[in-house]
């Protein structure tokens, strides 16, 4: 009896696909399987599962396996993908507060201040947990003391040029420095609007307004 030898190729090739579909696993044994390796802090293939189950769920996924997929991009510096599902948590409504703020600190270590700083202020005032109300208000208060400090050291840089200036070359010394404390006082001005009973941003405060006499 002679053989087909295109019907046994083609049942050759179907046998490993046929296979690949009975191996094929559910959204939830994925996400069981993300949770397992996480448990193992292997957050590489943990992310690799999470991010199968919830192509899988399509609109309907499970909003913390989308929470925790985030956290294990960010554990692995996988930035944008972390942004991208933190972004996803909070629009199914999961730990909302803690993705935005986790975003604005992402934002932070690409060097994207300004994303960071308006993301804070704007999830400030809608943020529902304290903890990361304080969290929120911190990071606030340290950005502008930050910049508020680049100036306020600039301009007393300046000042001690007049240690070596002539008399007459002091006016002009002066000046230059009273240019930098005025860009930092409105800095601190809007860190202690978050932040009133500061009182480091308190006694800047007050060396500022020294200075602009």
């Amino acid at each position: 009896m002679k053989l087909n030898f295109k019907l046994l190729l083609a049942l050759t090739l179907a046998t490993p696909m046929m296979s690949y579909a009975q191996d094929d696993k559910t959204a939830d044994e994925y996400k069981n399987e993300g949770n397992a390796f996480a448990r193992e802090k292997n957050y590489q293939d943990a992310l690799a599962s999470f991010q199968k189950a919830i192509e899988l769920w399509g609109d309907s996924a499970d909003a913390a396996t989308v929470y925790n997929a985030a956290e294990c991009a960010k554990k692995i510096n996988q930035f944008d993908e972390a942004v991208n599902l933190y972004q996803k948590s909070a629009a199914l409504g999961y730990k909302t507060d803690y993705s935005k703020y986790y975003i604005a600190d992402i934002y932070g270590k690409q060097n994207k201040n300004e994303e960071k700083l308006a993301l804070l202020e704007e999830s400030l005032p809608n943020c529902q947990d304290a903890k990361v109300k304080s969290f929120m208000v911190k990071a606030i208060v340290k950005d502008y003391r930050d910049k508020a400090m680049a100036h306020y050291n600039e301009g007393n840089k300046i000042l001690g040029e007049c240690q070596t200036a002539k008399p007459e070359q002091f006016d002009e010394i002066k000046g230059r420095a009273k240019e930098e404390f005025k860009q930092a006082k409105p800095l601190i001005d809007k860190a202690l609007t978050f932040d009133p009973e500061n009182e480091t941003l308190k006694k800047i405060n007050t060396q500022l307004k020294e200075q602009l006499k």
